[in-house]
């Protein structure tokens, strides 16, 4: 077989091509990360085995969530390498093209899309901000505690205490989706930019507590101190309503790509 059937071009992401001394990573599977020069940007490539990530492998693993996580863990490895040291825009996978001829015909016929998109993400990283709610009691549950020890004198004592129960449930409920949707403001406010995901369950999240926020922040380099500090004021007011913030990063900017559903990084015809 030919090389060109035999290999296959896997592209991670994006760079400015200043950046020609990078220190990289390895990449998928072991194979070398190199940067392929197109006009106004970079991409960080690795080439392939075919019989083990090109197109039939892709197709054959399309359920095979171990397959599949272990592929996006290595591609995600190579950003976040990537990240630490310049700005960079990450591609979706499948990262798949037959050549490097073919990929950067790919990211020719993308240029307008591609360079908008890293010139959104310039200068900046992403932080995760994630509400956990730690203690369901959150602030004034010990005077409801009290209340609720004394015994119901009859069925309607019962049954009006389980009603006031309930509506202070919904209220306590209320006042901390306030107080989630303040905390996000604020650290919206401090950001570039932001967007809210759903909230992960917890097999994902590794954490048996509700979560309340998943968000995302673009966050410039240069202001990480400072959103830092913003994050520790947040949590300071969600602590006595039983909540808890974690921030997590930086990450390369996934959620902040702004790419259109045509733009991928890969072919797998």
């Amino acid at each position: 077989m030919s090389e060109r059937e035999t290999c296959v071009i896997h592209a991670y992401g994006l760079v400015d091509r200043a950046y020609s001394s990078l220190s990289m990573p390895t990449g998928i599977g072991g194979a070398p990360v190199t940067l392929l020069p197109v006009d106004g940007f970079a991409a960080l490539v690795s080439e392939l085995d075919a019989e083990s990530y090109g197109p039939g492998m892709w197709r054959a693993h399309a359920e095979d969530p171990r397959w599949l996580e272990h592929v996006a863990r290595e591609h995600h490895e190579v950003l976040q390498a990537i990240v630490q040291q310049t700005d960079v825009l990450p591609l979706r996978l499948p990262g798949i093209h037959e050549s490097p001829a073919r990929l950067e015909q790919v990211l020719d016929e993308q240029r307008a899309d591609l360079t908008e998109g890293l010139a959104h993400v310039r200068g900046h990283v992403e932080l995760g901000g994630q509400i956990f709610l730690v203690d369901r009691r959150g602030a004034g549950s010990e005077a409801q505690g009290s209340d609720a020890q004394q015994r119901p004198r009859s069925g309607r004592d019962y049954l009006r205490r389980r009603s006031a129960e309930a509506e202070d449930r919904e209220q306590a409920r209320l006042r901390r989706q306030a107080k989630v949707l303040d905390a996000h403001e604020a650290m919206a406010h401090g950001s570039t930019r932001a967007v809210v995901n759903p909230p992960q369950d917890a097999a994902l999240s590794g954490r048996e507590e509700p979560m309340l926020l998943n968000a995302a922040y673009l966050v410039p380099r240069y202001d990480l101190e400072g959103f830092i500090a913003l994050a520790e004021q947040v949590q300071d007011d969600l602590a006595p309503h039983g909540m808890v913030l974690e921030v997590t990063g930086p990450w390369p900017p996934y959620n902040f790509t702004d790419l259109p559903e045509r733009v991928s990084a890969g072919d797998t015809r």
